[in-house]
């Protein structure tokens, strides 16, 4: 893996656990243009010195509050000293970094319907069984 791959993964591993705190309400109230704001706050999050104050700002902006599993997520990338490198390439390549979630997202919301689509079969071929 290329040293640019892994800045792109960790901004990926810091992106994705924010994404998913946003409010479903926020994502629904804003669903037009959710993925621009997205991007264009975590572009403007960026225009600060460490990690900590990006994570902050963008929560705040948001209204995402993080815990658990991904704060723990989320805290490894903050504390592994790539604040300069990472926040630049936030700011340079916020469209870039959007997609990657947006993909991301799209990957788990189609493994969750084909799950879903797979239990509603189960349960339909379970109660024919029982009724033949």
């Amino acid at each position: 893996m290329r040293m640019d791959e892994t800045y792109y993964e960790q901004a990926k591993t810091l992106l994705v656990p924010i994404w998913r705190g946003i409010p479903a309400s926020y994502k629904r109230q804003y669903r037009r243009t959710i993925w621009q704001q997205f991007e264009n706050n975590l572009r403007s999050a960026a225009y600060t010195s460490s990690l900590s104050r990006f994570v902050s700002s963008i929560c705040l902006r948001l209204g995402v509050e993080l815990a658990g599993e991904t704060l723990t997520q989320v805290m490894a990338v903050v504390q592994s000293g790539q604040d300069k490198r990472l926040l630049t390439l936030l700011r340079d390549e916020s469209t870039t970094c959007a997609i990657l979630v947006r993909i991301e997202n799209e990957a788990r919301t189609a493994e969750w319907e084909a799950r879903q689509r797979a239990a509603e079969f189960d349960a339909a071929h379970a109660d024919a069984l029982t009724h033949s």
